[in-house]
């Protein structure tokens, strides 16, 4: 159910805004929320909230994707991954030197 709603994410994003920057952001986003959903759990120690976020919300993007696939598909999706994390990245320092000047 999880991969199912970051799909249609990622196609509803990709579609309002039709630009892959945006599928970009919204990569690096999702990867944010998840790992502070966990680490808030974690902090607040509340075991209902901790076991929702456990249960519901995925660690990260990669435990996503190896939830949901492994082997040679797993690699490839991973690089891909990589390089999506690379190209916010790109981003985010483009963005920080452009409002400085």
């Amino acid at each position: 159910m999880d991969l199912i709603i970051i799909v249609l994410l990622i196609l509803i994003i990709g579609f309002l805004f039709r630009d892959f920057k945006s599928v970009v952001y919204l990569f690096g986003i999702l990867e944010i929320f998840f790992r502070l959903f966990h680490k808030i759990a974690i902090k607040l120690n509340i075991e209902v909230f901790t076991k929702f976020v456990n249960n519901y919300i995925p660690s990260s993007l990669s435990a996503l994707l190896d939830k949901y696939a492994d082997g040679l598909l797993f690699e490839v999706l991973e690089w891909l991954l990589i390089v999506i994390f690379i190209w916010f990245l790109i981003y985010l320092v483009e963005y920080i030197i452009h409002k400085k000047k």
